[in-house]
């Protein structure tokens, strides 16, 4: 192995590369293009790949909803709002819903299929459901609202439900 590196030398290659491209042929310019295309082509390819440079740093996105100098009753009134606003989003959902079991409930029966077991299934399936996400929230509240008196004078008031 030690008397092939010793015949390898970059003044050696670049003097037979030179004698082999000054050799008279017919092929000697094309076979020279094909080359040089073929190399910029992959030196191309190579040199496209993504992956340079660090991505961009994330956008911070800051809400006004944390307001400084806010009163605790302008706080459960946002609270309050935002809950009514998801309330009524979460039931116009279900009355989608209801109207997509309605049309099924109607196919099946078209078809002849007896779908009243299976929508009192359901339908008792989505209440408990229901009651246990409940019974979920409510304990989640018991457990951070003891001895909290912002809450207690909204449960004065009558503005929140007593736990």
């Amino acid at each position: 192995m030690k008397s092939f590196f010793r015949n390898v030398s970059p003044r050696r290659a670049v003097i037979d590369f030179w004698q082999v491209l000054g050799t008279p042929s017919d092929y000697r310019v094309i076979a020279l293009v094909l080359a040089t295309i073929i190399t910029g082509t992959i030196f191309v390819a190579l040199g496209s790949e993504g992956g340079r440079g660090l991505p961009d740093p994330p956008k911070v996105i800051y809400f006004p909803s944390l307001i400084e100098g806010r009163t605790d009753a302008e706080i459960l009134a946002e609270n309050f709002a935002a809950t009514a606003k998801v309330r009524a989003e979460e039931a116009e959902e279900e009355a989608r819903q209801e109207r997509m079991r309605q049309m099924y409930r109607a196919v099946g029966d078209a078809t002849g299929v007896d779908t009243a077991k299976a929508y009192a299934e359901g339908k008792a399936e989505r209440a408990a459901e229901k009651a246990k996400l409940e019974a979920e929230r409510e304990a989640i509240l018991d457990k951070h609202l003891i001895d909290n008196p912002v809450f207690d004078e909204a449960k004065k008031a009558g503005l929140a439900k007593a736990p």
